[in-house]
């Protein structure tokens, strides 16, 4: 399941608006409705729109955040990864941290970075970098 988070309820009600549209088969994830799931199993159609939403409305939540204090507060983040014995794992993080670095990647670039992380740090290589990992 690919997950979306957001940080503004109303902007997270008009992703999940979109995807009835589409007729994609999605849940709200968190208590607050701010981690929408959708299904893997669509289109890479659906796929690239829903991304190019999701990055759009992200931008929005940006410039929300940028009007000022009494604009709207992010009070958690973070990101979902799968262990090696394939147990999800939610890696809490920094909202202001992931508020900055999606300016720069994409949630599922952070996504795949996160699970990068998570996987090097089951495997425990210390080897140096120059040596090529098998």
């Amino acid at each position: 399941m690919y997950e979306y988070v957001f940080f503004d309820k109303g902007i997270s009600e008009r992703f999940v608006a979109d995807l009835k549209l589409r007729t994609l088969e999605h849940q709200l994830l968190g208590e607050d409705g701010l981690l929408i799931g959708v299904s893997e199993e669509i289109s890479d159609e659906d796929s690239d729109a829903i991304d190019h939403l999701y990055d759009r409305l992200l931008q929005q939540s940006g410039e929300l955040l940028e009007q000022g204090e009494d604009a709207m507060e992010i009070s958690a983040a973070g990101v979902q990864v799968e262990l090696a014995d394939g147990s999800p794992c939610t890696i809490r993080l920094d909202p202001e941290l992931v508020s900055n670095l999606l300016t720069a990647v994409t949630m599922e670039e952070l996504r795949d970075l996160c699970q990068t992380i998570a996987e090097g740090v089951e495997r425990r290589d210390n080897s140096p970098l120059c040596h090529s990992v098998d």
